[in-house]
């Protein structure tokens, strides 16, 4: 089942955002792109929205060989002259990377893959920091190596004063990227996003399975509460990102307010099932926060208002401590590793004292 756009708005309480410069099919048309994750939920609508324009070859990375197929018989079907490779491969395997950079003349890298499922990367931080972590840090050097014009990489608000793994491994890929940019020809940046509504993995793909099943309905805690975003939002706001970047920005969308989780699925009750199913209270889980920020004070964000986004200047540092946690990751515990990964993502000094 799909919401339109009217329901969609209902369930987020606020108007979506639509926004595109006019020179954006100028910027995409005569370039080589690389989006990694392309199978997945935003990765597949970055593909679709870029395709549109005709770019001179879109090459599509990704570990699911199922998701990647999907994906590319459908740009195949719809885009019938776009020149499209699709690559199965891990961005945890630096040689797989290595190939592609090293075949095709990569002109803009889209970062999409990632572990993102809170819960999850909590009772797995190797696997959080693998992928998040060392899947960027390869990413962002072999760009860096090949003379990229742009990289931009997708984080989340959770990567804000992080209190969960994922959040964690996702603040160390921005300040991965941000150091980056500051001494590289390639313009990188990343693009924060809220939750995205009907995502693989949200919140609302469980209450639909649990509306279906006749409920109850679960909600964490009363009072949590998300910045929403549409899956075409997300991917949209990537695609923006990457024509107005000059390197070092972190681009957030305006999202307006916090919404409840439990407002949430009291619409989608009221849309789904006139209203009747009941809704229990499960608990926080570990790593989760009852609100999120989009940005910290020291991003200093302003508003662009022609195009609904905040842009603020990534923060640099902990280069000593990034690189020192990388080559002794596999010597910590599961519950050590956790601690110095959360110890890392929230110290801004370059933590020669702390690791």
């Amino acid at each position: 089942m799909s919401f339109s756009k009217g329901e969609l708005e209902y369930i987020i309480g606020r108007e979506i955002k639509t926004f595109r410069a006019p020179t954006l099919p100028n910027a995409l048309s005569h370039k080589t792109i690389l989006i990694t994750g392309a199978g997945g939920t935003i990765g597949s609508e970055i593909c679709r929205q870029i395709a549109r324009f005709e770019p001179k070859h879109l090459i599509l990375f990704g570990h699911g060989e199922n998701s990647i197929y999907e994906i590319t018989k459908e740009l195949s079907r719809c885009f019938t002259k776009q020149k499209i490779t699709s690559v199965i491969g891990d961005v945890q395997h630096c040689e797989d990377i290595q190939r592609v950079f090293t075949k095709y003349n990569v002109d803009i890298v889209y970062h999409a893959a990632a572990h993102k499922h809170v819960p999850l990367m909590e009772q797995n931080p190797y696997v959080a920091f693998s992928n998040n972590v060392l899947g960027t840090k390869y990413l962002v050097d072999l760009a860096d190596d090949y003379a990229v014009e742009k990289f931009i990489m997708i984080s989340t608000d959770k990567a804000v004063a992080p209190t969960s793994v994922m959040g964690a491994t996702k603040r160390i890929a921005e300040t991965i990227v941000a150091n980056k940019n500051a001494k590289s020809r390639t313009s990188f940046a990343t693009v924060r996003f809220g939750n995205v509504l009907d995502s693989r993995g949200s919140v609302i793909p469980l209450f639909r399975e649990q509306i279906k099943h006749g409920g109850p309905l679960t909600v964490t805690h009363p009072e949590m509460a998300r910045f929403f975003m549409t899956i075409e939002e997300a991917a949209n706001l990537v695609v923006e990102a990457s024509l107005i970047v000059r390197g070092g920005e972190i681009f957030v969308l305006d999202m307006g307010a916090e919404v409840k989780i439990i407002n949430i699925a009291k619409r989608l009750v009221t849309l789904i099932d006139d209203g009747h199913l009941p809704i229990i209270f499960s608990g926080i889980r570990p790593g989760e926060k009852l609100h999120e920020v989009l940005m910290e004070e020291a991003e200093r964000a302003i508003k662009d208002t022609s195009l609904n986004l905040f842009i603020g200047k990534a923060l640099t540092g902990n280069e000593h401590g990034i690189e020192y946690l990388i080559h002794q990751a596999k010597k910590y515990s599961s519950f050590e590793l956790r601690a110095k990964l959360l110890e890392l993502a929230n110290t801004t000094s370059m933590l020669n004292e702390v690791l």
